[in-house]
């Protein structure tokens, strides 16, 4: 079981990896949200809304967004912003535990890089969850229980007509965490259990 005082405390050891190109790209930024509970540290994941055109309709995913002007370029801001908007919850640098290696993906508005960076918020006790348009419903999941192999599955993913098999887990009702989600939480996973990379 993961307890959160130890992951803490990793995750202000970790020296998560940087993309040295991230100023010069698009970019985004997420929230991994953490609290205690009887099944040791969770981290809430959020269902997208379902919307035509949307690439990430219906995925599992952190909360976040793209890093706007109002943000003054701070991917950190960015994630804390998006947040409240996206469900009500405000959070702040001081709320900040960590951060996570930057992941590189495709701005699917203009098919060009960007990068999203991770960070790692404790969740506030008192907070209550009102979502916006943009997300469908959320989940409190157990970093214990995405340690256990059976959990883990496959599912075929449809790109340009080619089929590719990925990793994910099975959140329930149809709903999958996979791709940039599933790769961040197993970094979380890691620096929680004191596994390498």
């Amino acid at each position: 079981m993961h307890e959160l005082a130890p992951l803490v405390a990793r995750l202000r050891r970790h020296h998560p990896r940087r993309n040295m190109l991230r100023r010069r790209l698009k970019r985004a930024a997420v929230a991994a949200l953490l609290r205690d509970s009887r099944q040791g540290v969770e981290v809430l994941v959020v269902e997208r809304a379902h919307r035509p055109g949307d690439p990430w309709s219906g995925d599992m995913a952190l909360p976040g967004g793209r890093i706007e002007a109002v943000d003054e370029a701070s991917a950190s801001r960015a994630a804390c912003r998006e947040t409240a908007e996206e469900i009500g919850v405000a959070i702040d640098r001081t709320r900040g535990i960590g951060r996570l290696s930057d992941r590189l993906t495709l701005d699917h508005r203009r098919r060009r890089p960007m990068v999203i960076s991770p960070f790692v918020y404790r969740w506030p006790s008192d907070a209550q969850i009102a979502p916006n348009a943009e997300i469908a419903g959320w989940q409190w999941i157990p970093l214990a229980w995405l340690d256990e192999p059976i959990n883990r599955g496959q599912l075929t993913w449809h790109i340009r007509g080619l089929a590719k098999t990925m990793p994910c887990y099975d959140c329930g009702n149809g709903r999958r965490l996979w791709g940039l989600t599933l790769l961040m939480l197993d970094e979380l996973r890691r620096i929680g259990s004191g596994s390498p990379r």
